[in-house]
């Protein structure tokens, strides 16, 4: 979509390969500090590079472009492969582009494909339901890297690790981590450029004119009061909710979208269908999907989380 970047910008860093060699030094800042160079580098650096985002049997692998123009952020994500969805930032406005569709927005302050919102923002948030713990150093790619691991309290949510680069401060390699040990998800830079001033790419991104982002239309003004959650995993608040049509049944259903400011989940409640057959499990990466009869309804909980997790939350559902 876009142009090479312009060739008098010169990369402070670049080729970063997915090779991992143990080291045995160790930083002498706190897990938060190494996550603070995390976030402004995020969000003040200029960058492009390469992603390999593994889930499952899937992989994918992304250009990622980032930047900073007068002041403002652009950023914009691009499948390698194939066609598949382009994602652009500018500012607080993201929108998505694809062959054949028109473009819409919607108004966000990062993109969310491979990085949790919350590094961009106040750790903080995490300090109830997650420790932040500081590991040896690794070197990926020649380069050192500093492991966080940012550990689940109460073993209901996933583990994630990341991977800090010595260097920049970026995310050289991100994990969702099980309580068993096993990586159920990836992202992995395979190369890495940092540049000193904004390149041709990124002026590019700034000068796109992109459509206001769009309301969502909800079915019915009716609050969704009518349903208790029984049970919720340790930090997880209820971010919005609405009633409105889903997509692939077309049936009204109340919807509550909860957060821990690491993850993600949301829960569905409407009507039974005639053709489920309950329960269905299903786990995709580090993504759930349960699906239960309770009380009469079906409820549906999607997200981040561990399917026993997800299972938990769906049988505590009850009406109010």
């Amino acid at each position: 979509m876009f142009g090479q970047a312009n060739q008098e910008q010169q990369p402070i860093e670049q080729d970063v390969k997915p090779v991992v060699q143990p080291a045995s030094l160790v930083s002498n800042e706190t897990a938060e500090q190494w996550l603070f160079k995390l976030k402004r580098a995020l969000t003040k650096l200029h960058f492009d590079a390469g992603v390999i985002s593994t889930k499952a049997n899937k992989t994918e692998s992304f250009k990622w472009l980032h930047g900073v123009i007068n002041g403002e952020e652009v950023e914009s994500i691009a499948p390698l492969i194939g066609g598949g969805i382009t994602t652009i930032r500018k500012g607080k406005t993201v929108s998505f582009i694809e062959a054949n569709k028109q473009v819409y927005s919607v108004e966000a302050r990062s993109i969310r494909n491979f990085i949790p919102p919350v590094f961009y923002h106040d750790i903080d948030v995490l300090a109830d339901s997650y420790q932040f713990v500081l590991v040896s150093k690794n070197q990926i790619g020649g380069r050192p890297a500093q492991l966080i691991r940012i550990e689940s309290r109460d073993n209901t949510t996933f583990n994630y690790w990341v991977w800090v680069d010595g260097e920049s401060g970026l995310p050289l390699r991100l994990e969702f981590v099980d309580q068993s040990g096993e990586v159920v998800e990836r992202m992995l830079m395979t190369h890495l450029s940092v540049y000193t001033e904004p390149t041709a790419d990124m002026i590019k991104i700034s000068e796109l004119d992109l459509p206001e982002p769009v309301l969502i239309g909800i079915a019915s003004n009716k609050d969704t009061n009518d349903w208790l959650m029984g049970w919720l995993p340790k930090g997880f608040e209820l971010i919005k909710s609405d009633r409105h049509h889903v997509s692939i049944s077309r049936e009204v259903s109340d919807y509550y979208l909860y957060s821990d400011g690491l993850v993600e989940f949301s829960v569905y409640i409407q009507r039974p269908l005639e053709s489920f057959k309950s329960p269905i499990v299903l786990q995709d990466g580090a993504t759930s999907f349960v699906m239960i009869n309770a009380n009469g309804f079906d409820v549906t909980v999607v997200g981040a989380i561990p399917a026993e997790t997800a299972y938990k939350v769906a049988t505590n559902i009850k009406r109010k």
